[in-house]
């Protein structure tokens, strides 16, 4: 018989057909995994199967002539684990049994695995929370203008790659989705669990904050309660949610350190395979969710609670994560495969980037890259990170070209005109591979975190150092290790660039802003949920809307993503001094607006001129979620989350009654 298939999961109805042409049919409503079928002489039943207590799966079967004139006997070997009756197998406790089957003689065995309700409601948690990630980065990379495409339609859908039209909220329902059907669902289901299964509780309520933060804070709404029915919701507004956060990330860390919970008797082993990221280390889920605690506490920053308490508390915060012998990034890794869920969802097999284009603000402005053809000593662009992170489609080292935000293709030009987002083998981006990874959280996350709450705190020289540290710590994701750079090992050309890199982007700490910390923190979270929330807490800070930050000590207000060391691409100028550098780029509006939604000035009463793009209110704050029908989506999508809102933290307008709530 040829293998077809080793498992199957959460299935409705699945067919296998036999090389021997018997045909099993299978209901798998609420089976969890079958192994192959072999079958003998006579009839053909699973060699193994595995389900949760209390549930059951119909067998269909016949014999190998086709014709059953006799009856089949069955039995079980432990009929208080499993027993078969009316065609099925019933689950009734954890264990494992054997379901007998004997006709004419010939017994045929089934090895049944009865698992734990608590094991298979966890089973799939981790996968759901990897995709959920992904799902919030993959809207935020194009809201943030990491990414755009080819495409000039202003009410195509998914809108956010392609306009800003009236279906900006179509195909972006994926975060509140995974949470409302999947990861709250089994949280419920493991919290009321008669097993006691603390550990599988502690780990749940892990994914299930990490959720929970990513739906709020992309839609500045979320369910507080734990969901039984996903089509009756209730959601709290975001000071509610984040304030309940707070509080029950603390009684989660102080839960990770009770042995009560932690070695409670009744706690069911959790291995690899149930905990695909740390194998049941709950030393290193405690270290994870004291790291998402730290993400949780930066939305103080810089406009809610920026004051030096809270930016030290901080600081300690991530020291204690990173110091931690337990740390240990958390990553989901994808084994590669004929499967969709087998694969990276950033990888090229599912396509998620096949035809997105860099962005002028990301390739030009923040990575520096040159316009015009690879240059010795230079490369493609100041930031060395941008040959990792694009190559050109073509096999000539051709332009690093790039393409403002929704504006669209011109007609002479082509996708192929543009560098293409999946790398070469050598040339590796860690996350556009089939067989990559999904990071619920990075460590140089981590680290600007840290350097971000240094900065606020007036600590300026120690902000500078961290941040040095996380940007070099990012490079060597991409495989940039500075000791093999340095020694020259891989040339004097990606030297110089290396070393030019630091020298323009980050020179020392007397010269060094918060707009160079974001820049360099906007580079590191590429493909990560963080980059829009960053961009959003300093409320796209620009030119364009006039918003600014007051740096400590210094008073002086600095446009957080506007950048100023954009070299003008000559190639004769490269070697001279830094100021040939000073090139301005501007974060702005992204083209091709909807008009009646985004340029009509009695919906922004701050706006200037009556041009909305010049309306520090005519940005995006958040997405919609599909019950939203008491107001206009439009109005939804500016109003400020609260970590956004002015408080009593440095932001300054030229629009001084902006409308901040």
């Amino acid at each position: 018989m040829s293998l077809l298939m080793t498992s199957l999961f959460a299935q409705t109805d699945a067919h296998l057909y036999l090389s021997n042409g018997m045909h099993q049919h299978w209901d798998m409503a609420s089976i969890d995994s079958i192994t192959y079928l072999k079958p003998t002489s006579e009839i053909s039943i699973p060699d193994a199967c595995t389900l949760q207590a209390g549930s059951s799966v119909r067998i269909t079967y016949m014999a190998s002539d086709g014709i059953l004139d006799e009856t089949i006997v069955w039995s079980s070997s432990d009929p208080r684990i499993a027993k078969f009756r009316n065609d099925s197998i019933i689950a009734i406790a954890s264990g494992k049994c054997q379901i007998l089957a004997t006709y004419k003689g010939v017994t045929s065995r089934c090895l049944v695995t009865v698992t734990p309700s608590t094991v298979l409601s966890f089973s799939n948690m981790i996968p759901k929370a990897a995709q959920a990630s992904y799902a919030t980065a993959e809207v935020g990379t194009y809201m943030a203008q990491a990414l755009t495409t080819g495409n000039r339609s202003q009410t195509s859908s998914p809108a956010y790659r392609s306009g800003w039209g009236p279906s900006l909220w179509n195909d972006v329902q994926n975060p509140l989705s995974e949470h409302n059907t999947s990861i709250a669902p089994a949280y419920a289901q493991i919290m009321e669990s008669e097993e006691g299964a603390r550990n599988y509780q502690l780990v749940a309520t892990t994914l299930y904050l990490y959720s929970l933060m990513q739906v709020v804070d992309m839609y500045g709404v979320a369910p507080l309660h734990a969901i039984h029915n996903p089509s009756n919701i209730t959601y709290s507004g975001s000071e509610e949610v984040y304030q309940w956060l707070f509080q029950a990330f603390d009684q989660l860390i102080a839960q990770y350190s009770n042995p009560e919970w932690t070695d409670c008797p009744t706690n069911i082993a959790m291995t690899q395979q149930e905990d695909a990221i740390y194998g049941g280390d709950l030393k290193k889920w405690e270290n994870l969710t004291k790291a998402l605690r730290c993400r949780l506490w930066l939305r103080k920053l810089p406009n809610w609670d920026n004051n030096q308490a809270t930016c030290l508390q901080i600081v300690s915060m991530v020291d204690e994560v990173l110091n931690n012998t337990h740390w240990q990034e958390p990553r989901y890794y994808y084994p590669g495969g004929y499967l969709r869920e087998q694969n990276c969802p950033w990888g090229p097999y599912l396509s998620a980037l096949s035809a997105s284009i860099p962005t002028t603000f990301f390739l030009h402005g923040i990575l520096g890259s040159i316009d015009g053809r690879y240059v010795a000593n230079r490369g493609y662009a100041l930031d060395p990170r941008a040959a990792k992170i694009f190559e050109q489609r073509s096999s000539e080292r051709g332009p690093m070209l790039h393409l403002e935000s929704n504006i669209g293709i011109d007609m002479s030009y082509k996708l192929t005109n543009y560098p293409n987002p999946y790398t070469s083998i050598s040339l590796t981006n860690p996350y556009t591979q089939d067989k990559g990874y999904i990071a619920l959280i990075t460590q140089e996350e981590l680290m600007f975190i840290k350097a971000e709450a240094q900065f606020w705190a007036g600590d300026k020289a120690g902000a500078y150092a961290t941040t040095v540290a996380a940007t070099k710590f990012n490079m060597e994701r991409y495989g940039l290790i500075e000791a093999e750079i340095t020694s020259g090992a891989l040339g004097s050309n990606l030297k110089n660039q290396y070393g030019r890199f630091f020298e323009i982007k980050l020179p020392d700490a007397g010269n060094f802003s918060i707009a160079d910390l974001m820049q360099q923190k906007y580079v590191a979270m590429y493909l990560q949920s963080e980059q829009w929330n960053d961009m959003r807490r300093y409320n796209y800070s620009s030119s364009a809307n006039g918003i600014a930050y007051v740096e400590p000590n210094t008073g002086i207000p600095t446009y957080v993503y506007d950048v100023h060391n954009v070299h003008n691409g000559i190639a004769a100028q490269f070697n001279k001094d830094a100021e040939n550098y000073t090139v301005q780029y501007n974060l702005r509006r992204p083209y091709n607006l909807y008009e009646p939604y985004w340029c009509v000035p009695s919906n922004y009463a701050n706006a200037v001129n009556e041009d909305a793009g010049l309306s520090p209110n005519a940005w995006v704050m958040q997405m919609s979620i599909p019950t939203n029908n008491h107001e206009d989506n439009h109005i939804h999508f500016t109003k400020r989350i609260i970590w956004a809102q002015k408080h009593n933290g440095p932001v300054v307008t030229i629009h001084p009654t902006i409308n901040w709530e």
